[in-house]
């Protein structure tokens, strides 16, 4: 069988399914050899190899007032310091080198538009730098430089996968942004994210392009903060890899 590597984008309370495509692959019997991240993607990847129980993950996170983070400061609507201590609680271990298979987390430097890649060391400070959506979260200080979300410079880590695969392993990608149905926007808040979606669609078809496969959970209703529906967007995320099964069996023996 071929090497497998995952790569997870981000997406808030999306990001849950990608928490019932690692179940699904668990149950199949079918190894991940690697995952890259990026947000919630890059959270997801981090607990799930450092050895998080994903259904307790899941229940947890479904229990979250959707504002617990409120009253932010330093460039941000929301607090820093909570989603640090959220990602604390989250992974079981504290740096790259104690995870059971490669990650990379992918982090964007706000003031040059360049991506962070982060392979090893303070693995909670790295997902903490990736999830800083700009705007929303202050961003992550890190040796002098100010880290905001990684999906602002690759939105689905198609590019870092395949550095995990190799040539001769197969990619694939999860996109838990583009199976959902997004409600009317009625606040300032959901209208800039709107935008900024908006925005990098037609970014992210162009990444896609790397994976040899891309699943798109069908998550229904959105709502990147919307914790009471992280129990379906984990089961989209599985319903989504047993669909796709067959063609990613298919890939894996060819």
């Amino acid at each position: 069988m071929k090497s497998l590597a995952l790569a997870l984008s981000g997406g808030g309370a999306h990001a849950a399914a990608h928490c019932g495509v690692l179940r699904a692959l668990e149950r199949e019997g079918i190894p991940v050899a690697g995952v890259a991240g990026v947000s919630g993607g890059a959270l997801v990847a981090a607990a799930w190899a450092g050895g998080a129980n994903l259904e307790r993950l899941v229940e947890q996170a479904s229990g979250l007032h959707p504002w617990m983070w409120v009253r932010g400061w330093g460039g941000g609507l929301l607090s820093g310091s909570r989603l640090g201590a959220l990602i604390d609680e989250f992974l079981p271990v504290a740096s790259f080198e104690e995870l059971r298979v490669p990650v990379i987390v992918l982090a964007t430097d706000v003031d040059t538009g360049e991506p962070v890649v982060f392979r090893k060391g303070n693995l909670r400070d790295a997902v903490r730098a990736s999830c800083s959506f700009p705007g929303v979260f202050p961003p992550f200080l890190w040796e002098g430089r100010r880290l905001v979300d990684g999906g602002v410079s690759e939105v689905v880590p198609v590019r870092r996968a395949r550095e995990l695969a190799g040539d001769a392993g197969v990619v694939v990608a999860i996109d838990c942004n583009a199976g959902g149905r997004w409600p009317a926007a009625d606040s300032f808040v959901a209208i800039a994210l709107r935008a900024g979606l908006t925005v990098v669609r037609g970014r992210t078809r162009g990444e896609l392009t790397g994976a040899d496969l891309v699943i798109s959970p069908s998550i229904g209703e959105s709502g990147w903060m919307r914790p009471q529906r992280i129990p379906r967007f984990a089961e989209a995320g599985e319903e989504s890899l047993v669909e796709a099964l067959p063609e990613l069996r298919r890939l894996l023996d060819g």
